[in-house]
């Protein structure tokens, strides 16, 4: 089996974008995929995908020229060794800064590498090592009341769920009491300030957190501001959380040794694909912390995001977006209309990897071609 040809399709968000505070202020953010198929000279094809966050689709399309150009490498070589091909790109894609191009390329690659043994990938990957559940990141910017009244909902399906926070410490303390003591019995709370706070703002909210025994803390601060997380995570009896922002797994050494988080979220469409983040899962397991993987995005992303979750010891839950709140099932996987069936959803707060052979997701064609921005 040989590579002929990698194409990479920028396509416009399915999804709505959503508004959030980040550390240089609100901003919207898109739920913009770039998907690859890497095509062979066989019968299969393998698919891949990152995420892109400008709403704009421009920074979709530069992502899809840089995977096109890094995928010319790649033709002629045998697709079912992606960890070689990862390794033979990695200074090119260091220096360029082209970690969405690699990890894309790098799902196709095990999809292809699956579909050609016949097997689902988290096979390959040394076989489920117990259930993962999933919780909802619901990312609408709402009042507390409407959140108290979407986590009743959420909890028909899951066992805990994600809210956002960054507008002002004291706005935060509140809505954070007010949100907790509002939900089910038993229904976990966590919270993400998308780097918003400095760290004495960050012990502030993470104190109102202690008090409602908040799941984790993600992103309190600047995800390069290691001391700060380190002295949050002393400080604090609430878990601090991070990790979705870096690439590849090298940075994750420095946070463990520096004792700066005890949930580490690699985020697969920038990590470096299955590599990387497997890569992240070893040494977050080794450490004895917590893998919890930042999956918010598309569906082919999320498949094969999910595949590395379920062969990792080191994790029992992963994040899931619930974009609308006007459906029947928020289990259901509304970000991709492209991906044909129903390869996953959350039943009971728990969610399966596919069990078709790579990473178990086939495309509807028309869809992506409604889609498609270029």
């Amino acid at each position: 089996m040989e590579i002929t040809r990698c194409e990479a399709i920028p396509l416009a968000s399915a999804v709505e974008g959503v508004e959030m505070a980040f550390g240089g202020g609100d901003r919207e953010v898109g739920v913009q995929p770039v998907l690859v198929r890497v095509h062979t000279d066989t019968d299969h094809v393998g698919l891949g995908e990152t995420l892109t966050y400008d709403a704009s689709g421009a920074e979709g399309e530069a992502v899809a020229r840089m995977i096109e150009a890094l995928g010319t490498d790649l033709e002629g070589q045998d697709p079912r060794a992606p960890t070689a091909a990862w390794e033979s790109r990695y200074v090119d894609v260091k220096r360029s800064n082209a970690w969405k191009a690699l990890s894309a390329l790098d799902e196709a690659l095990w999809d292809l590498t699956g579909k050609s043994m016949g097997a689902p990938l988290y096979r390959l990957l040394g076989g489920q090592t117990g259930e993962v559940g999933a919780y909802a990141t619901f990312p609408r910017r709402q009042s507390t009341d409407a959140l108290v009244e979407a986590g009743a909902w959420l909890a028909e399906t899951f066992k805990s769920m994600k809210i956002t926070v960054g507008a002002d410490v004291s706005t935060d303390r509140e809505r954070i009491r007010a949100v907790a003591s509002g939900l089910p019995d038993g229904f976990g709370l966590s919270v993400d300030a998308n780097t918003s706070y400095t760290v004495s703002e960050a012990l502030r909210v993470g104190r109102a957190g202690e008090e409602v025994a908040l799941e984790w803390f993600e992103e309190p601060v600047a995800h390069t501001d290691i001391e700060g997380q380190a002295e949050l995570n002393r400080r604090l009896d609430v878990p601090i959380a991070a990790y979705q922002s870096h690439a590849p797994h090298y940075p994750a050494v420095e946070h463990l040794r520096a004792g700066a988080l005890e949930v580490y979220q690699p985020s697969a469409y920038l990590c470096g694909g299955v590599t990387g983040t497997r890569r992240v899962a070893g040494l977050v397991d080794a450490f004895e912390k917590r893998l919890v993987p930042h999956a918010f995005g598309p569906l082919v992303n999320y498949a094969a995001t999910l595949h590395v979750a379920a062969a990792s010891p080191a994790c029992d839950l992963i994040e899931f977006a619930v974009y609308d709140d006007s459906v029947e099932d928020p289990g259901e996987y509304v970000a991709s209309p492209y991906v044909a069936g129903d390869p996953v959803r959350v039943e009971d707060g728990v969610v399966a990897p596919p069990e078709a052979p790579g990473i178990g997701v086939e495309l509807d064609e028309a869809a992506v071609e409604r889609l498609r921005l270029d």
